[in-house]
């Protein structure tokens, strides 16, 4: 019939659009950076005063239900049989080195929080497109693709991945500051995934074993047009 060969045909196109996708990110360093976050290639990037979402950051409730640092120390050193599930065994003393590295570095020389009178806020916001034409579709290929599940065959060559470990209330990627050259062992931040408004917060603190402070929430534009990740990071201002 007419409408099973345009929802097949549909079906093909999204598809071949996502293998696409994937394609690209093997290929472009650009894509790749923030394939951790959403898949796709980021068709648009917004600094502070140029940001059009004005996103407010995590929700009281999903702040209600950060971990403290005692407990997001004993769901943190738990969380090496996660790091076994996803990455190669020689990451996870990586994993552990590098995150006190990273919280002796903020508290002492990048952002002490003795000095916070000196640090000044960064607001950025990221346009990605990715499978799906609709909030629901897009949401449905999220929510595998931020967990622990085996990645889907045209996207193993994506080997960059964000991943929210709800049983732990933690949020745990492997980033890159110069993809592929400079590529950082996983590092984790509280994270948790508010049902009312269907998106996934993030929060840094100088505490936690991660690179920066600051919140990111990851989700469907407030628009509905698209998926888009919005964050707020501090640094030390010049």
């Amino acid at each position: 019939s007419l409408y099973g060969s345009s929802h097949f045909d549909a079906r093909e196109r999204e598809r071949e659009r996502t293998q696409g996708f994937a394609q690209e990110l093997g290929s472009f360093p650009q894509a790749a950076a923030v394939a951790m976050y959403c898949l796709g290639h980021p068709s648009k990037t917004r600094f502070d005063g140029a940001c059009t979402q004005n996103v407010s950051g995590p929700s009281l409730a999903s702040m209600s239900r950060v971990n403290g640092p005692l407990a997001f120390y004993r769901q943190y050193a738990a969380s090496g049989s996660d790091v076994l599930t996803m990455y190669h065994c020689a990451l996870l003393p990586l994993y552990y080195i590098f995150g006190l590295l990273y919280v002796v570095l903020k508290a002492l020389i990048l952002n002490p929080p003795c000095l916070q009178c000196f640090l000044s806020p960064l607001r950025v916001e990221v346009d990605v497109d990715i499978p799906g034409s609709s909030p629901r579709e897009r949401m449905a290929f999220a929510k595998p693709w931020y967990s622990t599940a085996p990645r889907q065959p045209q996207y193993q060559n994506i080997w960059l991945r964000a991943t929210h470990l709800p049983e732990r209330s933690l949020w745990m990627e492997l980033q890159a500051i110069a993809y592929p050259w400079l590529v950082l062992p996983p590092q984790s931040a509280s994270g948790v995934f508010d049902h009312d408004r269907q998106e996934w917060h993030i929060v840094a603190s100088w505490w936690t074993p991660h690179v920066v402070v600051g919140w990111v929430v990851s989700g469907e534009r407030p628009d509905q047009k698209g998926w888009m990740f919005a964050a707020s990071s501090v640094s030390t201002s010049g």
